[in-house]
């Protein structure tokens, strides 16, 4: 309880203030109208949609397990750069899509964050070499827990 001056009570007082010239809520909303607001897909995904979805995700994972490559060689940073590619390629469907979130897309966003993490067995055991089989299991959780935190942003 207690008084407030006559800013403080108005009714737009979190919007504005007169000894700043614009609140905080001016600031972020600003900031958050040059990001496009994802969109809940309400009915069928057409299928030009899927078509840019799979093809981000192809060529994202693609990238993502040459960037991955070598981090499973046993690197330090194996699990946060597992997790790291994940959330990318995933974000990359996203992009791709025009932030638009479907439950086809979200399977797809997934799908493309594991199998970034079998590009990365193949290049690092293949041009690199070294155990990264047995890495893979490990990083696999974290490439899928990045693309989690995608969609469950949507």
């Amino acid at each position: 309880m207690g008084f407030k001056c006559p800013d403080c009570a108005a009714p737009d007082a979190g919007a504005t203030s007169r000894r700043d010239g614009g609140g905080l809520r001016d600031r972020l909303g600003a900031a958050s109208a040059a990001r496009p607001t994802p969109t809940r897909s309400a009915g069928p995904v057409p299928p030009a949609l899927l078509t840019r979805a799979v093809l981000a995700g192809i060529v994202a994972s693609a990238l993502g397990g040459l960037v991955l490559g070598p981090v499973l060689q046993g690197g330090l940073f194996l699990l946060l750069g597992s997790g790291v590619v994940g959330w990318g390629v995933a974000r990359a469907v996203y992009w791709a899509t025009g932030e638009v979130n479907a439950p086809s897309i979200q399977g797809i966003a997934f799908v493309a964050a594991g199998v970034s993490v079998a590009v990365g067995t193949v290049v690092g055991t293949t041009f690199i070499g070294g155990a990264a089989r047995e890495l893979a299991l490990l990083a696999y959780p974290a490439a899928m827990y990045g693309g989690w935190i995608v969609v469950r942003q949507r």
